[in-house]
């Protein structure tokens, strides 16, 4: 609609400075739109460009170190060896009342195939402590190693870690003491499945 066909329609023939004066209105109006939805498509435009921010670390020599930020978790050795070790200790710690609720206290370290590989190891192990109502316990009695690591076929990233340890079988008699290697394969994982962002794929004792 032409803005003379707005103005007989909207202002009355006797007023002459709003008729004289409307079409200035309505440009200043549209004028005023356009100048708001540019603002808006500059916000936008910073909004989703802007650079990420920088983070800075002072060395000992008060220089400044820049932090890169990873979209994985920055794993360190420690963690990785401290994550199996505690997989281990909690995995292969039941007895023949509780099992079922401890053992799965393991299992969000666990790979969903690892889990399914880890109770399939145990099972026989299960029908023993039932049968004689065994105490187990597995604690952890030498340093921990990280033997491997690297990309696999398939996998982003692996590491294998080499864990002595030590399972004591108790019943109300007797008690019985065996020392293992237990040798865990670790790999990434969504943070969505485990925190960590790691989760043990393989879980063999030796």
């Amino acid at each position: 609609m032409a803005i003379a066909e707005l103005q007989n329609k909207y202002i009355p023939q006797d007023n002459y400075f709003y008729r004289r004066y409307y079409h200035f209105f309505i440009i200043a109006l549209m004028a005023l739109i356009l100048l708001m939805l540019s603002a808006i498509g500059v916000v936008l435009v910073q909004i989703l460009h802007r650079p990420l921010p920088v983070f800075t670390a002072i060395q000992p020599d008060n220089k400044k170190m820049t932090l890169t930020a990873f979209s994985e978790p920055n794993l360190l050795p420690d963690t990785i060896i401290r994550f199996a070790s505690k997989a281990a200790t909690i995995a292969y710690t039941f007895d023949f009342v509780n099992y079922q609720k401890q053992i799965e206290e393991a299992h969000s370290y666990f790979t969903d195939a690892g889990w399914a590989d880890f109770l399939s190891s145990i099972n026989v192990l299960i029908d023993t402590v039932i049968k004689n109502q065994l105490f187990v316990t597995g604690v952890v009695y030498g340093p921990p190693v990280i033997s491997n690591q690297g990309p696999l076929p398939g996998v982003d990233y692996a590491w294998r870690v080499q864990i002595p340890f030590l399972v004591t079988y108790q019943s109300a008699n007797t008690q019985t003491k065996r020392k293992f290697y237990v040798v865990i394969t670790i790999v990434r994982v969504p943070t969505s499945t485990n925190p960590q962002g790691i989760g043990i794929s393989q879980f063999v004792m030796v």
